[in-house]
């Protein structure tokens, strides 16, 4: 077996598509296998499958949170003892969300079908597929739950911590349908409304209160403490916290972390600036420039903490993905994953 394939019928691009698994082991044919995974914990079952029948290829029908999954469940079940001393596969995202910053890094072009068709083909060819090696981070936190605290370890390749960053992917995916034109509807409504949010104007009744709160909504600060390869940033709250281990292009508007391309070195951005100070810094993303000012903290770490110190608990995206009621994070540099970069245009 080649080419190990999970697809997950409830993502919102294979909703109404009954035959997408039909449609995708059409296309890789005798080579490999195409499950569906309906939850996150029947993704492990079919990864010891996978390695067990020896798949060179673990392909995500998805974009960076179907990555995320396969990559966090394929490591949990290689330390299993059945499994020890095997090596990760070569991992391929598919570009199938709405963002698909990994494959944008990479380089990888094309959908689902035409990449597996291509990926076949260079295999029954005895072509060279090109591998890129690519650091991931290892994530501890600590979640908040009825039974008390709780560790737990995932991995990922970007996130928005806390702050702004972390607020924009809730007015993000508040739309029915997140694309890279909703990332400037985002933008644009919290500039707009930051003179009615911050001011007076604020208390007039007739103001809906979407329109009232979008802006002290989106740049609240969180009280969080935050530790730097073990320096704490010296601001109590902060507007905005992200870290990286790989550069990234949101939608071709934002760029981030250009400094975490280089093995073992993670991108950490950490500001405790003003919304007007914020949004003073929009051409720096755009352009994926360096930050700057006194209140900003713009550099390569080995390790990050963020620790929730008020009643807001952490609720970091990473990859895309949303994960809850966290007291404490820490971002480390993870294990280098192996991508191969599939091209189809």
């Amino acid at each position: 077996m080649e080419i190990g394939v999970i697809t997950n019928p409830n993502s919102r691009k294979n909703k109404g598509r009954p035959d997408r698994v039909a449609r995708l082991q059409q296309i890789v044919g005798p080579l490999g296998e195409v499950r569906e995974t309906r939850t996150v914990d029947s993704i492990k079952p079919v990864l010891r499958e996978f390695l067990r029948k020896r798949a060179r290829y673990w392909v995500a029908d998805g974009g960076d949170g179907a990555m995320h999954w396969m990559l966090r469940a394929g490591l949990e079940v290689l330390q299993e003892p059945e499994f020890r001393g095997a090596t990760l596969p070569l991992t391929l995202p598919t570009n199938g969300g709405t963002i698909d910053f990994v494959a944008g890094n990479v380089g990888i072009k094309g959908n689902a079908e035409r990449l597996l068709d291509r990926l076949r083909g260079a295999i029954e060819q005895g072509h060279h597929v090109e591998e890129v090696e690519v650091d991931a981070m290892c994530i501890d936190a600590v979640e908040v739950t009825p039974d008390g605290d709780q560790p737990f370890r995932t991995y990922g390749f970007a996130s928005a911590v806390a702050g702004f960053a972390q607020r924009f992917y809730d007015k993000y995916y508040d739309h029915d349908d997140p694309n890279p034109t909703t990332i400037l509807k985002v933008i644009a409504s919290a500039i707009a409304t930051l003179p009615i949010g911050y001011s007076p104007l604020r208390r007039l009744p007739v103001l809906p209160a979407a329109i009232r709160d979008y802006a002290p909504s989106f740049f609240a600060p969180h009280r969080v403490r935050v530790t730097l390869d073990g320096v704490e940033f010296p601001y109590a709250s902060c507007s905005s916290v992200n870290i990286g281990s790989m550069s990234i292009n949101l939608g071709n508007v934002f760029r981030f972390f250009n400094k975490a391309d280089e093995p073992g070195r993670l991108h950490a951005l950490v500001a405790a600036t003003s919304p007007l100070e914020s949004i003073a810094r929009l051409p720096a993303m755009v352009a994926g420039a360096d930050f700057g000012g006194r209140k900003v903290r713009d550099q390569v770490v080995r390790e990050m903490t963020v620790e929730a110190t008020g009643d807001e608990l952490l609720a970091p995206i990473i990859d895309g993905e949303r994960y809850r009621n966290l007291r404490k994070v820490t971002f480390t540099v993870g294990p280098r994953v192996r991508i191969p970069k599939v091209v189809a245009d």
